[in-house]
């Protein structure tokens, strides 16, 4: 996902000056990725979540950190390393040596730069803790948000609203959406900050808006987003930094943020040898050619699709991309789709000679083990041998072909829940129809049907917003071997406001 380009030139003396402006000068058309950073060629780039230590990894990819510039919010670059799991970066690098593929054997990173996704104070939680409002985005908790032991009891529940100031690391998903990967409490000097896509945009007055919040710019650092071709910056994915907010009273409302610095978000260069981005699809322009925050990506006849098709790029869709960067444009080599699938039951049945099984309750998935998948849970599970009928699993998996590979399988206590969360393939009230599961949604009462910020919206509202790609989450309970569905969530809504 391509993430923001987080963009300032801070004063490093000599060498480390050097090194950053060598990555970081002049800005790229956002079309081209935006941001300031530079239109100069790489060797390699990478934006993502931090996902390991030992070396750093982002979205899966290993880079050697050993002397790395980090460049963290507005503080000056300095060699100090205060990453966290689940941070999204930027890394700026080099390669050395090739494997017997020609890959690289080994990347370097230069520098790592990061700035937050929003940082504000909470303005409201979602009764069910999958979200929180702030600065009028609504922020989505999914089973990778980590959040850190600053906040109280590591759950969103312990905020205290309008006075905890927090920071979110996360993906944009959709407007006024942010899927968080990280939370924690603000340390730093407070101020305020956001990521979106500008909408309404009044060059007269000197406004837009993000989500429910209204932006003004007159007294705005814009020096960056004079790249754009447009008068009309609608449609342009940002950075906003602001040291002044009205508040704007409860939530939904967010009031207006002063801002004092907009930046369009990119990868800070054109051309790369290799680019690994990840990220959700905001525009499809046809099959095959999307776009990811500002960076247009294309596949090839060439391109490797992992956990999923070409069909599959669809808008919503989290992607991690693979391929060349040239002329602001992302040739994909590999495309694999990220977190579409959640699944908890009762194993129904078990297959050792293909590894796979089915729960009850999902007609047509088939889930498939294999050996990157991590099993843990109760009475000591460690492989797929040791799993028998009528256990209770909770899988998270991906799309491959027909079925799911469970990427974890945990076996926990028996339990009557039952829940399916993933990508929406088709729907027509009042079916639903998930990796191949048809899911009648008849019983469910017509209070129970919710929209992304944890209100009711109903059947016919829920049905009307609801699209192929669209993320959702069902909950039931079994009978026997029968699933009641007692709920429905939208979880990754497209421009809902």
């Amino acid at each position: 996902m391509i993430v923001p380009l987080f963009a300032r030139l801070i004063g490093l003396a000599g060498l480390l000056l050097s090194l950053f402006l060598a990555t970081a000068s002049c800005s790229p058309a956002p079309q081209a990725g935006g941001g300031i950073g530079g239109t100069g060629s790489v060797q390699t780039v990478s934006s993502g979540p931090v996902t390991k230590f030992g070396s750093v990894f982002v979205s899966g990819t290993e880079y050697d950190n050993s002397q790395t510039i980090y460049c963290f919010d507005d503080e000056p670059c300095s060699s100090e390393n205060k990453l966290k799991l689940g941070m999204v970066v930027l890394v700026n690098g080099r390669t050395v040596g090739t494997d017997l593929t020609g890959a690289p054997s080994r990347r370097i990173a230069e520098t790592i730069t990061y700035e937050e996704a929003v940082e504000s104070t909470v303005q409201s939680i979602a009764p069910d803790g999958l979200s929180l409002m702030m600065l009028g985005q609504v922020v989505h908790l999914d089973h990778n948000t980590v959040v850190d032991p600053s906040i109280p009891g590591r759950s969103i529940a312990n905020l205290t609203l309008n006075q905890d100031r927090i920071e979110v690391s996360g993906f944009i998903v959709g407007d006024g959406h942010i899927l968080a990967t990280l939370i924690t409490m603000q340390d730093g000097s407070p101020h305020y900050e956001v990521q979106g896509t500008v909408k309404n945009h009044n060059l007269a007055a000197r406004t837009f808006d993000i989500g429910t919040l209204r932006i003004d710019y007159s007294a705005a650092d814009i020096g960056h987003m004079r790249s754009i071709a447009s008068t009309s910056w609608d449609g342009v994915v940002v950075h906003v930094r602001g040291e002044q907010w009205d508040g704007g009273g409860t939530a939904p409302a967010a009031g207006t943020l002063v801002a004092t610095r907009v930046i369009p978000i990119g990868l800070g260069t054109d051309d790369s040898e290799e680019a690994n981005v990840e990220g959700f699809i905001r525009q499809v322009s046809g099959p095959g050619d999307v776009v990811v925050n500002n960076l247009r990506v294309q596949t090839t006849g060439r391109t490797v699709f992992e956990g999923g098709t070409l069909d599959d790029l669809t808008v919503n869709a989290h992607v991690i991309v693979l391929g060349r960067l040239s002329g602001g444009v992302l040739q994909a080599e590999r495309v694999s789709f990220e977190g579409k699938f959640e699944l908890e039951s009762n194993v129904l049945s078990l297959d050792d000679s293909t590894q796979s099984l089915t729960l009850t309750g999902f007609p047509g998935i088939t889930i498939l083990v294999d050996e990157q998948t991590e099993i843990e849970g109760e009475g000591d599970l460690r492989t797929f041998q040791g799993i028998r009928l009528g256990d209770h699993l909770k899988i998270h998996g991906r799309r491959s072909g027909d079925g799911i590979v469970a990427t974890k399988l945990k076996r926990s206590n028996p339990s009557n829940n039952v829940k399916l969360e993933g990508i929406v393939s088709s729907a027509t009230a009042p079916t639903l129809v998930l990796a191949g599961a048809t899911i009648d949604t008849s019983a469910i009462p017509n209070d129970r049907f919710i929209q992304s910020d944890g209100t009711v919206i109903g059947r016919a509202a829920f049905f009307n917003r609801l699209v192929p790609g669209h993320q959702i989450s069902l909950k039931g309970t079994l009978a026997a071997d029968t699933v009641v569905w007692t709920s429905v969530r939208l979880k990754t809504p497209h421009d809902e406001h």
